[in-house]
């Protein structure tokens, strides 16, 4: 026997290298670049009027003018604002993970006992009407049909 062990082709091919993922995360991060740029592009186009933000009547930014921004901050404004855009639905989905498995709990549970319970208090009934039923049944001879 050979000291060299070979996979096969099939086995070959599915292993990751450990490139791959680097290569993907910097797909993933151009891309969110991106399509941070065409937030801004389309942000530049839609807002021409300064903006005014007003919170519970407090004035916290007055007159800001979002065209008037340099490309790199409105990229990274449009990055962070994307980031937060995730993690809140990333939050979501975290959240809605919690609450199945506890409304399976809260409400299944109850239930599966609920019919181990019937199950358990009917089951001499059930033997009952099977046992009548066998006995009332016109008996079949036992013939061997060839």
């Amino acid at each position: 026997m050979n000291d060299i062990f070979t996979l096969p082709a099939t086995e070959a091919a599915s292993t990751p290298r450990p490139g791959r993922r680097w290569r993907a995360f910097g797909w993933f991060l151009f891309a969110w670049i991106v399509v941070a740029f065409g937030i801004v592009c389309w942000i530049g186009q839609l807002l021409s009027a300064p903006v005014d933000v007003t919170i519970d009547g407090l004035s916290l930014a007055s007159g800001l003018d979002l065209t008037a921004w340099p490309v790199t901050l409105a990229v990274v404004a449009a990055v962070v604002g994307l980031l937060a855009l995730l993690l809140g639905i990333a939050a979501t989905v975290a959240v809605a993970a919690g609450l199945v498995p506890a409304l399976l709990l809260a409400v299944g549970l109850p239930l599966l006992v609920g019919g181990v319970v019937l199950l358990a208090l009917l089951s001499p009934f059930v033997l009952l009407g099977w046992l009548l039923w066998r006995a009332a049944r016109p008996s079949q001879p036992a013939t061997i049909n060839r």
